[in-house]
């Protein structure tokens, strides 16, 4: 067979495959494309899995205060630098932060007499979201307005008494379960909580009697009570 033989005959298999791709298309073109998009996102999570860093500790916060990316980058700084200890093995500190903007009917109200212009679907679906959070305890230490941990402490039983958390109350208590964050040394020192309203208060949910043989939920409580205390006996470093 001579090299014009040779051509030919690999020309005639690739207009084949051309017809018979041409074809498959034509018949399962969108079939082919569901099968590729899902793929890509397949690719896409697993990708993100394998790169995303793992928290040491979950903390949210839930308020009126929108937090944004220059905040979150200070905020995250300073929470990593007070945990200071790398839980899970992983070789890096990392503070998973959660925020929940959420106000008040009274806080509504005031916004709106003000003019601020107010989300009320964006409030209802933050509500569920916290109420389901709450009910998980997948995050245990919450950063939280003063008005709003009045609303939700009038239920009673939902945050741990700083007796149990902390073994003490200290100084700094809003009540017997609140510490109130612009007493805390760590607010006047770090810009990233600085920037919370001085009336946030510090809470650890507490544990549900279901959760108390939870191996897990055992673990995320040992990590989140070491953090809790860390934020609040801070103390400024030592210059000398």
């Amino acid at each position: 067979m001579d090299e014009k033989d040779e051509q030919k005959e690999l020309g005639d298999h690739l207009f084949e495959w051309k017809r018979k791709f041409d074809n498959l298309w034509y018949h399962y073109k969108f079939v082919l494309l569901i099968g590729i998009a899902v793929l890509a996102f397949i690719v896409f999570c697993v990708v993100q899995c394998a790169v995303r860093v793992k928290g040491d500790v979950n903390i949210a916060y839930i308020g009126g205060q929108e937090i944004d990316s220059e905040m979150y980058e200070d905020l995250w700084r300073a929470l990593n630098e007070i945990l200071g200890e790398d839980f899970n093995g992983d070789g890096k500190i990392h503070v998973e932060f959660t925020q929940f903007l959420y106000m008040t009917d009274v806080q509504l109200e005031n916004a709106r007499a003000q003019g601020r212009p107010v989300d009320i679907q964006g409030i209802i679906t933050t509500q569920t979201q916290i109420e389901l959070e709450l009910a998980t305890g997948n995050i245990a230490v919450y950063f939280i307005d003063r008005d709003i941990y009045r609303q939700y402490s009038k239920r009673g039983g939902l945050f741990m008494p700083l007796e149990d958390a902390l073994g003490y109350i200290p100084e700094e208590a809003f009540d017997g379960y609140a510490v109130s964050l612009g007493d805390l040394q760590c607010w006047d020192y770090y810009t990233g909580l600085f920037n919370f309203p001085q009336g946030t208060v510090v809470v650890v949910r507490d544990m549900l009697v279901s959760e108390e043989d939870n191996e897990k939920i055992q673990e995320t409580y040992r990590r989140s009570l070491a953090m809790f205390k860390r934020l609040v006996e801070f103390k400024f470093k030592d210059e000398n």
